[in-house]
């Protein structure tokens, strides 16, 4: 179990963002979930609307595996955001990712990484690691953070996000279950904002989850965030963010006790 005491260091010693976190209290992370490569995934049952017409986001996950899966999908936020692995065919795209913001229609205005990626790390090794995806509008720059460090800077990345959705949230494939990827995912969570440098070394936290609802943690509570199996009964995980969009477990039904220490 891995317990992180606040209070004793906690920053600006402040109460949390208003789902019960406290000084004092301890937050605790025991549960994940894995995903077979099959037709496991987390879906939401309705679309993902909080990020339509968006001029910024955040996406963040925690990923560990051991197989490589052409264009398996990591996180798939309706038609506003990808993150998907690059081919298992090649050595340069082995275990590595592409990340997208996409406009109107889904087409992307930023893509970040594939095969002519630079400076990102084969995260396919069966080990823990942190992915985040930052974009700013106003700024036009989106970051792909790998292990708490900036690896990709986009300073071109000018768009809206797409300003429609029918499609849902998902988790570890498509909404329509297709590009399934196999791996233990942990903590995905989704901002409305673009989350500073400071605020992606804080979620890193040197390896170890960290509570998102903590305003002593965190500038900026999430819009949605799973806690993959903390909390939650199956087949439902909980939205412990404010947009109140739980997520189903699809094909698989138990939690895994593997998390990042």
């Amino acid at each position: 179990m891995n317990t992180i005491e606040y209070g004793q260091g906690a920053v600006n010693n402040t109460i949390g963002w208003g789902q019960g976190a406290k000084v004092g209290s301890s937050f605790s992370n025991t549960k994940s979930i894995l995903l077979d490569g099959v037709d496991d995934a987390v879906l939401t049952n309705n679309a993902y609307t909080h990020l339509s017409s968006g001029t910024a986001m955040t996406v963040s996950v925690w990923f560990k595996s051991s197989t490589y899966t052409t264009s398996g999908r990591l996180m798939f936020v309706g038609k506003h955001v990808e993150i998907l692995q690059n081919s298992a065919l090649y050595s340069n795209t082995q275990g590595t990712f592409t990340y997208k913001v996409l406009g109107n229609f889904g087409n992307s205005f930023a893509t970040m990484g594939g095969n002519t990626q630079s400076g990102v790390a084969n995260l396919v090794d069966g080990n823990w690691h942190h992915i985040c995806l930052t974009w700013d509008g106003s700024t036009t720059t989106a970051v792909v953070y790998e292990d708490g460090v900036a690896k990709i800077t986009n300073t071109s990345a000018s768009g809206t996000l797409n300003s429609s959705t029918t499609e849902a949230y998902a988790v570890g494939a498509k909404n329509n279950g297709s590009n399934p990827i196999n791996g233990t995912i942990d903590e995905p969570a989704i901002w409305t904002t673009a989350l500073s440098a400071s605020d992606v070394t804080a979620i890193y936290n040197s390896g170890v989850p960290n509570n998102l609802n903590n305003s002593g943690v965190i500038s900026t509570p999430p819009t949605t965030w799973y806690r993959c199996g903390d909390g939650d009964t199956a087949p439902t995980l909980t939205d412990n963010g404010s947009g109140g969009d739980d997520g189903i477990m699809r094909n698989f039904s138990t939690f895994s006790t593997d998390v990042p220490t």
